[in-house]
């Protein structure tokens, strides 16, 4: 994933949050500042203790908010979704992947951030096959402002153009909906 649909996903996973997001950060905040406190006091006694407990509450502080957002999207804004059709057009360097995205979440989502991402085929497994899926050839990210209403579906399509590998590729798709 590039920086840009990094930032994307941050930032529109920022500007969308809701009560639970609030509550699970300030519940994250406040623990850190319990935790910097608590090492302070304990500072008059043992450093080691200390200084083991500061490290401990700023990995906290690092680690936690990619925990909470997978948590609350497996909770709140449950998606799945299915690809349809992965298929290199014949007479232009293009390629199409359709696929349907669907709402398995109790509410209303009004806003997709859909990323779609094609990788080589390739018989690896194991190891390699794991570095290879960080190395995609092709990725799109596209915002999406139509309603998907709960239990619903919505068909999406992404159009690669100017693809110009030629050996056999595969597609995933991710849909953050808020």
């Amino acid at each position: 994933m590039n920086t840009d649909a990094l930032k994307l996903s941050l930032l529109t996973y920022i500007k969308h949050f809701g009560l639970y997001d609030y509550l699970a950060f300030s519940w994250l905040f406040f623990t850190f500042i319990i935790l910097i406190i608590l090492a302070s006091l304990i500072a008059r006694r043992s450093s080691t203790a200390s200084l083991l407990l500061v490290i401990f509450a700023l990995l906290l502080l690092v680690i936690s908010p990619f925990f909470i957002k997978v948590k609350l999207e497996e909770t709140l804004r449950t998606t799945t979704t299915d690809i349809t059709m992965v298929k290199k057009l014949t007479f232009s360097s293009s390629l199409i992947v359709e696929g349907i995205i669907y709402n398995k979440s109790t509410k209303d989502f009004s806003l997709c951030l859909i990323r779609t991402s094609i990788f080589k085929q390739t018989g690896a497994q194991g190891f390699k096959a794991y570095l290879n899926s960080l190395k995609p050839i092709s990725n799109q990210s596209i915002l999406v402002t139509k309603d998907l209403l709960k239990e619903e579906s919505m068909e999406y399509q992404a159009v690669f153009d100017g693809f110009e590998y030629n050996g056999d590729v595969f597609a995933t798709l991710k849909a953050e909906c808020y």
